[in-house]
């Protein structure tokens, strides 16, 4: 190692060649963040990458790096820098949340985020693929960036404008427990799966709307399905309590039995 240059410095020059000699130029190419929260079955119920780019640098359009895409989606972070005395760093990423579109679709698909892999992609405008350009792009280089790993250690804060992940680094996961559920107040069961046990022929949109059996049919025939594909498609549980009991009429009163709801009533979601 060279005098007096920190290793982290020898390692991003030899690692990422072509970033560090931008990141070296008095007016380098426009910084992009890019963002992944990388799901796996065996953590978090399923096997799925989500990615985002901040939408920063007047750059609105989705972005397309390494050959993925990522749609322009407002992120805020914060906490990153690490230093080599004291506690290890414990950052926040927070994600646009309109109108409750991440909390749907983390309970929608039965994710639990819950020690998620996060990872952050910093690289310059002038190293994304050429499919971003009209004219192409000659300095395209998709090792040209850097990357930093955490882990989703809890949802620290989720109303319907945006959800808030405590992040954790690896060292501190030595002793936690896998996986944990999420608290919240929507219900993770699978729709019509063992823990939810609807088996039911009435059906509803995920607001609650119910579709009748001939609404299903022209559903199905205006989208050249099956029948049962089209309740596969179109049949979808809002995951809020009110979307339990209209499955379940009888599970209530005083003569009811529990309904398989498995979200926690307490847990509202701040507007």
């Amino acid at each position: 190692m060279t005098d007096n240059i920190p290793q982290y410095v020898e390692d991003l020059r030899s690692e990422a060649p072509a970033y560090f000699a931008e990141l070296q130029k008095l007016e380098p190419s426009a910084v992009i963040d890019l963002f992944e929260i990388r799901l796996t079955k065996a953590v978090n119920n399923v096997d799925e990458t989500l990615r985002y780019h901040a939408g920063t640098n007047g750059l609105t359009a989705p972005i397309q790096f390494n050959g993925n895409l990522y749609p322009a989606v407002p992120v805020e972070v914060s906490g990153f820098e690490s230093s080599a005395k004291g506690a290890i760093p414990r950052p926040t990423l927070k994600v646009a949340n309109a109108n409750g579109a991440i909390s749907s679709l983390i309970v929608q698909q039965n994710y639990n985020p819950l020690h998620a892999e996060v990872v952050r992609i910093r690289t310059f405008k002038k190293f994304l693929d050429a499919a971003n350009f009209s004219g192409g792009n000659s300095t395209a280089d998709r090792d040209a960036k850097t990357e930093e790993t955490w882990y989703i250690d809890r949802v620290s804060s989720e109303n319907l404008q945006f959800v808030e992940f405590e992040l954790t680094a690896k060292l501190d996961m030595a002793n936690v427990e896998l996986p944990r559920r999420k608290v919240t107040e929507f219900c993770p069961w699978k729709y019509r799966g063992e823990r939810c046990t609807y088996t039911g022929k009435r059906y509803y949109r995920v607001d609650d709307v119910e579709i009748s059996k001939a609404e299903m049919q022209a559903l199905a025939t205006a989208n050249g399905l099956s029948f049962n594909d089209a309740v596969a498609k179109f049949d979808v549980c809002g995951k809020r309590v009110s979307s339990c009991r209209l499955r379940f009429p009888d599970n209530q009163g005083d003569n009811s039995i529990v309904l398989p709801f498995g979200g926690f009533l307490g847990a509202r979601v701040q507007a």
